[in-house]
């Protein structure tokens, strides 16, 4: 029986990765993105959870959507365009995009306290938890990281989070 003892073994997002049924470990930019999501979808149980604090949570968890979304969409999916694998995938992505910008903009303009407002907050936290689990984490990403390969992976992955960076600052 071969000695693992020395082998690297995966980190909890690597293994649940792994679990997925994906070919192989997403990596740089996809593995930036699939631990965005999972903060991202900590941020919306946490808002839930404490109605009272919406007012405080909601702008945090704003940037921080906003700028993911748009990071993605300004570094990730130009590239994707570039491929005919996929180029649709990208192309629906933008549009995904706008629905969400459309849906933050209205509970923009609604009265945070209302149980109207919590109830678009839901519709917006289903749309994100779908399209972030059911389409880029379990086809887009992988598929994604075949074509683009894993040294484009790693080095999309500054670029996106310098992107991210500089879009929660002028939020």
């Amino acid at each position: 029986m071969p000695d693992r003892t020395n082998e690297k073994k995966p980190n909890e997002k690597q293994r649940t990765t792994a679990e997925a049924g994906r070919p192989g470990l997403l990596v740089g930019v996809f593995q930036t993105l699939a631990t965005q999501h999972a903060q991202l979808a900590q941020m919306f149980s946490e808002l839930s959870s404490n109605p009272e604090q919406r007012a405080t949570l909601w702008p945090r968890m704003r940037r921080e959507l906003v700028s993911h979304e748009h990071s993605e969409v300004r570094e990730l999916y130009p590239m994707l365009r570039q491929f005919e694998a996929t180029r649709a995938l990208a192309d629906r992505h933008d549009e995904e995009a706008r629905d969400l910008d459309a849906l933050i903009c209205r509970l923009d303009t609604m009265d945070i306290r209302t149980a109207e407002w919590m109830g678009l907050f839901e519709q917006l936290v289903a749309t994100v938890l779908h399209h972030a689990k059911d389409e880029e984490e379990a086809r887009i990403f992988p598929l994604a990281q075949d074509v683009l390969g894993e040294a484009r992976a790693l080095e999309l992955d500054a670029k996106l989070m310098m992107a991210k960076q500089q879009l929660a600052e002028s939020n």
